[in-house]
């Protein structure tokens, strides 16, 4: 005989909607901050931003300081809706950094990133040697503090990927350098390319190149 399962007059629970963030006290230290990707310490605050996963809906963790710096407009919007009342056990609003200490956070982190951006320099460029623990590539000979060395591309493979690499020479063997058969840095220009990529270095001294 098949027992059919009565059925119930009691509506269904409807799925329980996540709020968009969750400002609160790490509550144990397993989680790892998104944006640093260090650990959060237990009782540190911490910002949870809701995402749509493969296995459904869970929140992205970040230091609330290192959210500020990357995540800025996210972190204000938490702060409009009052988001540490969606803690479990909610933070004391007195131990909460105000905004402003949090958008001067993002303002310093920006120009961070900013002067990083500047620093990278484009191959091929030519620089001062900041110390004599360099080689130079072609010849093996060491590099002096001070001197001037040529940086240029070398090609490497790495499966199906090809990446340049940077390959420091001494002016002297320059010529040879370019003869390499895997030299992703092509003659024709490079006289150009080295005024346009080194403008930190003394342009006379890049004349004697």
């Amino acid at each position: 005989v098949r027992v059919v399962p009565a059925m119930s007059d009691e509506p269904e629970e409807e799925p329980v909607e996540l709020p968009p963030y969750v400002i609160e006290n790490a509550r144990s230290g397993r989680s790892k901050c998104k944006t640093c990707q260090r650990k959060i310490d237990a009782d540190i605050l911490r910002i949870g931003v809701l995402v749509d996963g493969r296995f459904g809906q869970g929140y992205m963790w970040h230091h609330l300081t290192c959210g500020a710096k990357r995540l800025l407009e996210q972190v204000e919007e938490a702060y409009e809706q009052e988001a540490w009342l969606n803690a479990k056990v909610p933070p004391d609003p007195e131990d909460l950094p105000s905004l402003e200490k949090l958008r001067s956070l993002a303002e310093k982190a920006g120009e961070e990133r900013e002067k990083k951006e500047k620093a990278k320099k484009t191959i091929p460029y030519a620089e001062i040697a900041p110390s004599n623990r360099s080689k130079c590539k072609q010849s093996g000979e060491a590099i002096d503090k001070g001197a001037v060395r040529i940086i240029l591309g070398m090609e490497a493979n790495f499966g199906n990927q090809t990446r340049v690499a940077p390959y420091a020479v001494l002016p002297q063997h320059l010529e040879q350098a370019l003869m390499e058969p895997d030299m992703g840095t092509e003659e024709e220009g490079l006289a150009d390319a080295l005024r346009e990529n080194s403008r930190d270095i003394d342009p006379e001294l890049l004349q004697q190149t």
